[in-house]
């Protein structure tokens, strides 16, 4: 669940030198002009929100992110990479920007070997999901880690207190995870990396510290909640089955209950007596719930129904509950706090822990799933955990629901039908979940009293659907187990709930596990199974003619007093939906004799010799007799055609590299693979065995001195088991020379994109070039002139004050093996007279360009700007020249700053096609600086539904291209009448926000933004909007009516005007009222002290049509502000105000 008033951002268990990116460029300014562009440079609940959290429709936010190597990457709205920029004393290191399956990668050269080995977290990197989550530097000051020690509890007490002292917080110890949870703020990132590593602050890749086992990210969950309609107001406590277990004499008395999210409401009727210890790790100094999804789901386990007369009572109404509040008042939490709330659980006496919330699963084994398999192990509790709300598609069970010891949960409706966006089996690693399924759509439970989330159903209750509600009915279940078996460790528990849980049909293992939760039949078990699920994993390969059957035991326990015998039959259903063939699966003995109080072992048989259909099969072994029915999960995975891929890398110095950074992109499936990140390889060599298909391989090894090789396989047809030699002796350099022979690259990339069969699977990398160390080849055959492309490009110059030379070569069908390449002259390129603008004082500028190729948006999203050196600004004397070939388009920028690292401003020329052998003038960040709007639905307000996106650039130049500039304050408030809707204060393009109002109402929008002390023109700017907005379908995006007024006087390079001039001001409209016949009516005020006082200044109509002032400048220097005020016809309005919009001088 989310607060209403914080951004939304993307559920995980939800439906529902610097260089600039020119597909982040693109998707952000998606403007016409041609003249002068400025452009910006968790764990959660698995409950619902009462709106489906993130659509696809609307845009993401402008971001900036301190990596931990002390890296700052900035993003645009589409989620590119618009700026990397070098930390201190990283200027020769470079980077690598890749983009896959959504997610975009910044991966500074010298982290690759650890991200190779394994020890590195690749989610430090993963700049897409560091934004969804909240990392981004507006929101987050520190880097949060996880890191894990080799070696005794002495020598982790050593490395922690040699590296960190000074650097780093221990904000938790993690025994768990053999490790601590640390912070450091962002701009120490740099040190601790070097602490951590061996980093010298070059090229060559580093090595962990000694002592250093793993580095984490202390990533973030949320609650894994969705969107509520129609409750059934008997619930799922009903029909799991408690009434029978209560009229039996079980209520959970006695038993510890755990609910670690996002704290309780202790007043709370239903929730009184029930509280026994409640301790907060969030650091909001407090357990009470803001939120609400806690208090729910505590009062589905343990909720007494008093306020509601016992109409709305919990499971286990007679346990005893243990509160950790682990998620903030937003419903994310720390991998960190969730560590050690599950820790302090278990210290209590926690039989049962609830965990209600859950992150994306990886491969690897992330802290949660070893904290949660190592605590189950040593304390015998049981960990119910959300398998999250990202299906219906496979493999979208959440962590920490993966771990192998959780009884993991998936989702039904009232009629026991699988809930659409329940997350689906496998696991990242191919493993058999969810376990089982309780009811989790449409549950009425408590309402905490501070709480903002769920749809209100009678007084002090509330609607929530989610998987969040599906796993505190199993808790609430697992407690009266554990009072009716007080001696039973959480994996006997987990067995019985298993066993006896309700057949459902249609649903497949990988769906709901062995089926729905049911008291009825859990009270009255006394035979049960273990393991509770028989997972095969793939046991033999493609093909089966000669397949090898493959048996697991599956051992049964009868806690009667006399024997019990029982027959087994297994059952099992194909990829294709129909049954197994028979034979495929089977059991021995077929009837088991289990003694009294004893057990009894059979074995499973999958024999993948059998049948034609290759894939998944899962169904149950069901085991019956003398009254009892036990069923146990199955899977087998007959492997589809598979072949073998061995790769051996070699570095440029010959030897052998065992950790290299490799990547293998399915491209007909959409999969990526990092084969290297095990720590398995020997002798620089690994094996996969993948499905037959086509891949693409990028590969970049990097040797000690710092020379880098950059491997690229075009288009691997994987359908015979292949070897491929990834040699970077065989990579070649890059020798490219400019026009003037003296011009030296100042800054370049290499970057390639593969098309894969849908738009999600394509692959695209771009690395930092680097004139002396960089080596390139093609490994392998060419792929289709249509489905690759690579390019190197840069800037050479010769001084900052010399021309500079925009280069690119294309190469289309395959990579580079090296590059040689003389560009003669400049003809076929075009020339750009360039201006810098700013007010900055001792200002310097660096030219910061990047260009796009039509038809290849893969490929934009891996460019990068490449930048020139500083020169000081303003200026009008740049001179540039730039390639043309292949319809290149050119975005042009230029950083300006005050100082070596001081505040400055970001700005672009929107992307446009130059043509050879012209000449064009531009002008960089000139003129008033103000708000603006666009009809491209990128810039300005969205909504979809109930849902809103804002991107308000408050700083945009004068012919009012989209900018940025450093600011220090910024205050966004939205309300509807008395209610606020959002108050917020970050970047104007912050992120997406729920909760507007379900039908047509009229809002009022205010934005307040302050320029940082050094720029002295339009330093504060302030807009506010009134207008209509009406709810949309789910899929439709409608734009707000927002409108502006922009202020086009000729300025000087640094914003000036002569005092006592005679100025005329032409005004431009943006949004709806600049449609003709739109406008009802436009007022402008001018202020000459700085906006203490306002006086009219008449509009006047050009011959044209077009509004304009006419305004004479103060006689002593001073600034001039405007203030305009504006209503369009159907009602909506805008007064916008710009302070010292210029200035005046002599």
């Amino acid at each position: 669940m989310q607060n209403k008033h914080q951004r939304t951002r993307k559920s995980l268990h939800g439906h529902g030198g610097t260089a600039f990116g020119i597909a982040a460029v693109l998707a952000l300014v998606g403007l016409t002009a041609t003249a002068t562009v400025t452009s910006a440079a968790p764990i959660t609940t698995a409950g619902p929100s009462t709106v489906s959290p993130s659509p696809g429709g609307l845009p993401k936010p402008a971001a900036r992110v301190t990596l931990l190597t002390g890296d700052t990457v900035c993003l645009d709205r589409s989620g590119q990479v618009v700026e990397v920029r070098p930390g201190k004393g990283r200027n020769g290191v470079g980077y690598s920007v890749r983009r896959f399956a959504g997610h975009t990668y910044v991966v500074p050269l010298d982290a690759t070997r650890l991200l190779g080995s394994g020890r590195l977290d690749r989610r430090l990197f993963d700049v897409t999901q560091l934004v969804e989550d909240g990392y981004d530097d507006a929101h987050r000051k520190q880097v949060s880690l996880i890191v894990s020690y080799n070696g005794s509890s002495a020598v982790q007490k050593g490395v922690r207190e040699s590296l960190f002292a000074g650097l780093a917080t221990v904000t938790q110890r993690l025994p768990a995870v053999h490790g601590d949870a640390l912070t450091t703020d962002k701009p120490d990132a740099g040190k601790v990396w070097r602490a951590l590593t061996d980093s010298a602050g070059g090229r060559g890749a580093v090595t962990m510290a000694p002592g250093i086992d793993r580095v984490w990210l202390d990533g973030r969950v949320r609650i894994s909640a969705q969107d509520t309609v129609a409750p059934d107001p008997h619930g799922g406590v009903a029909q799991i089955g408690a009434p029978t277990a209560w009229k039996a004499g079980y209520d959970g008395k006695g038993v510890k209950v755990a609910v670690l999210d996002t704290g309780i409401d202790a007043t709370h009727p239903d929730l009184k007596g029930r509280i026994l210890k409640a301790k907060d790790f969030t650091g909001s100094g407090s357990t009470d719930d803001r939120q609400g999804h806690g208090t729910h789901v505590a009062s589905t386990i343990v909720g007494s129904g008093a306020k509601s007369g016992g109409t709305y009572k919990g499971v286990a109404p007679g346990a005893e509950l243990l509160v950790g509040k682990v998620l903030d008042d937003t419903g994310f939490g720390d991998n960190s706090d969730i560590i050690a709330g599950m820790q302090w659980a278990v210290a209590q006496g926690a039989k049962v822990v609830n965990m209600s919330l859950g992150e994306n699963d990886t491969a690897d084994v992330d802290p949660l799933e070893k904290a949660v398999n190592g605590l189950s192990a040593s304390s015998g509790a049981l960990f119910v955990i959300a398998a999250g709300n990202s299906g219906p598609s496979d493999t979208t069970v959440g962590s920490p629901g993966s771990a192998a010891a959780a009884l993991t949960v998936a989702a039904v409706d009232r009629d026991d039908k699988i809930a659409s966006w329940s997350s689906r089996g496998p696991t990242a690693d191919g493993h058999l979940k969810p376990d089982i399924a309780a009811p989790g759509v449409d549950i009425i439970a408590a309402k905490a009293a501070h709480g903002i989330e769920g749809n209100d159903e009678a007084p002090g209750y509330v609607s929530m659907s989610g998987t969040s509600m599906a796993t505190p009915h199993t808790a609430g279940a697992a407690a009266i187990l554990a009072q009716e078996h007080p001696g039973w460790t959480g994996e006997q528990l987990k067995a019985t709930l298993t066993a006896s849980a309700r057949t459902l049909g249609g649903v497949t293992a990988y769906d709901v596990g062995v089926g729905r939760v049911d008291l009825t039949r859990a009270i009255d078990a006394t035979v049960s199974s273990e393991p509770s699920s028989v997972d095969f994993g793939t046991p033999n390969t493609w093909p089966h003619g000669d397949d090898t059957p493959v048996t697991r035991a599956l051992t049964y326990r009868n806690n009667e007093t006399r024997p019990v015998t029982l027959d087994l039959n297994p059952t099992a259903t194909g990829p294709d939906g129909k049954a197994a063939p028979t034979g495929m699966v089977t059991v021995s003995p077929m009837r088991l004799i289990i003694p009294a109080d004893g057990t009894a072992r059979a074995t499973v048989t999958a024999d993948t010799r059998l049948g034609s259909t290759d894939g998944v099969y899962s169904g149950a072994v069901t085991a019956s007799g003398d009254g009892h029915s036990v069923r146990t999960a199955m899977a087998v995975d007959r492997e589809v055609e598979s072949h073998k891929l061995t790769l051996v890398t070699t570095r440029r110095d010959g030897k052998h590299d065992n950790e290299p950074d490799v990547i293998v992109a399915g491209l007909d499936t959409g999969k990526q693979f990092t084969p290297y990140d095990a720590g398995k390889a020997r002798n620089g060599t690994v094996t996969l065995r993948l499905p037959r298909g086509r891949y693409a391989i990028n590969a970049l090894t990097i040797t000690p001195a710092g020379q880098s090789a950059q491997l690229v396989a075009p288009r691997i047809v994987l359908d015979h088991d292949t070897t491929i030699a990834l040699d970077g002796r065989k990579a070649k350099p890059v020798k490219v020379t400019a026009p003037d022979r003296r011009a030296a690259l100042r800054d370049g990339q290499v970057v390639f994109a593969a098309r894969g069969a849908k738009p999600a699977y394509d692959l695209s990398v771009g690395t930092g070039l680097d004139a002396k160390d960089s080596f390139l080849g093609q490994v392998g055959p060419s792929a289709p002139a249509g489905d690759f492309i690579a390019q190197v490009g840069g800037i050479w110059q010769r001084t900052a004050t010399s021309p500079a030379y925009n280069l690119v070569t294309t190469r289309t069908g395959g990579f580079f093996d090296g590059l040689t390449r003389t560009f003669a002259s400049t003809w076929g390129m075009a020339r750009v007279n360039t201006s810098v603008a700013t007010a900055l004082a001792k200002a310097s500028a660096a030219q910061s360009n990047a260009w796009s190729t039509p038809g290849w948006s893969a490929l934009d999203q891996a460019t990068a700007a490449v930048e020139g050196p500083l020169r000081p600004a303003p200026t009008a004397s740049i001179v540039q020249y730039l390639s043309t070939d292949h319809g290149v388009r050119w975005i042009l920028g230029a950083r300006t700053q005050n100082g070596t690292d001081g505040e400055g401003v970001t700005a672009f020329v929107t992307s446009r096609r130059f043509e050879p052998n012209r000449t064009y003038r531009v002008t960089l960040d000139g003129g008033v600086h103000g708000p603006i709007v666009t009809p491209t639905k990128v810039v300005g307000g969205l909504r979809i539904g109930r849902y809103y996106a804002l991107c308000v650039p408050m700083f945009s130049d004068g012919p009012g291209d989209f900018s940025y500039s450093v600011q220090t304050q910024v205050h966004t408030r939205l309300t509807s009448g008395s209610k606020v809707i959002g108050d917020f204060t970050e970047d104007t393009c912050p992120n997406t926000y729920s909760n507007l109002l379900a039908g047509t109402a009229r809002y009022k929008l205010s934005i307040t933004a302050d320029r940082s002390k050094g720029y002295k023109i339009s330093d504060h700017v302030e807009g506010v909007w009134t207008f209509t907005s009406a709810n949309t379908p789910e899929a439709q995006v409608a734009a707000w009516p927002l409108s502006v007024v922009r202020f086009d006087p000729k300025l000087s390079l640094t914003g000036t005007a002569k005092v006592g001039a005679r100025v005329t001001v032409p005004l431009s409209l943006q949004g709806p009222a600049a449609a003709k016949g739109h406008l009802k009516s436009l007022t402008v005020k001018a202020s000459y002290d700085g906006g203490r006082t306002w006086k009219p200044v008449t509009v006047h109509s050009a011959a044209s049509g077009k509004p304009y002032l006419s305004l004479t400048n103060p006689r002593k220097p001073g600034t001039v502000s405007f203030s305009a005020d504006l209503s369009d016809t159907t009602g909506n309005t805008y007064t916008g105000t710009i302070r010292n919009a210029y200035r005046t001088v002599r």
